[in-house]
């Protein structure tokens, strides 16, 4: 039990470096016609939030292999409480649960998103269908509305170095990232200088694959006085470097940099 335990949140986590990890878990149902339906229901809104870039989705076979080997009961999986507990067994960040009833001839779908570190409900929202072609046309915003204000973790927060070879320099950067746009950048010059280590506060954005550094450094050095930059980045699939082309050469050339986190 513990084998399998640790081997499905490993794999979790290897998934999860820059995204949220999501689980859907079955959809209770008082309705007895429908008793039979709700686990595709969650099979389907999964199938959909696979296409949603921010968010990793656990497998579903995984949470049903995990709540088998630890034994977990429960009368009613829609409990905020109980998805916590579940959420922390799989290694989710978030917990979506819900519940599937029939009135009349209408389907009414209820769902809410819970933050497991927290317990804390981060969306709830509800859809009626008079058919299953209606249910199929709605589930794409239920999807989205559902993991919509999940929190996207800043893949760059932390400490980065590169060694960067600008014309006929090389050049050692380090630079911390912030919250709220903020970053230290710290470049040990190579040729022209011996006063050793500089470092400076600056300003950082991301979006669209565009990594933006701004900082000013008090110095004679001429290619440190005004950093600006303003690349497309490739961030590799294991989350701990990056590469982006800045004009660092003589001339305004090209330089590949690749940072490494710390």
């Amino acid at each position: 039990m513990k084998k399998l335990l640790t081997l499905i949140i490993a794999a979790v986590a290897s998934l999860s470096l820059s995204a949220q990890t999501v689980a859907v878990l079955d959809f209770d149902t008082d309705s007895f016609c429908i008793g039979d339906t709700t686990g595709t229901m969650s099979d389907l809104l999964t199938d959909e939030l696979v296409n949603i870039s921010h968010i990793t989705v656990l497998e579903r076979k995984y949470i049903s292999k995990i709540k088998e080997e630890m034994k977990f009961q429960s009368s009613s999986y829609a409990d905020p409480a109980t998805a916590k507990s579940i959420g922390k067994m799989i290694g989710a960040d978030c917990v979506i649960i819900g519940t599937a009833n029939m009135l009349g001839c209408t389907l009414n779908v209820t769902a809410r998103t819970v933050e497991v570190e927290t317990g804390k409900i981060l969306y709830s929202t509800k859809m009626t269908c008079d058919t299953w072609s209606e249910f199929y046309q709605k589930l794409p915003d239920f999807a989205r509305n559902l993991v919509s204000k999940i929190p996207v973790p800043d893949r760059f927060e932390g400490t980065w170095y590169a060694i960067i070879e600008n014309g006929n320099f090389t050049d050692e950067y380090t630079i911390t990232f912030a919250q709220k746009g903020k970053c230290t950048v710290r470049v040990t010059p190579d040729g022209d200088f011996s006063g050793g280590t500089i470092e400076t506060k600056g300003t950082w954005s991301e979006g669209d694959d565009i990594l933006k550094v701004s900082a000013k450094f008090k110095t004679d050095i001429a290619r440190l006085k005004n950093l600006r930059w303003t690349a497309v980045y490739v961030m590799d699939d294991s989350g701990d470097s990056f590469s982006m082309n800045l004009p660092l050469g003589e001339g305004g050339k090209l330089v590949r940099a690749t940072f490494t986190r710390e």
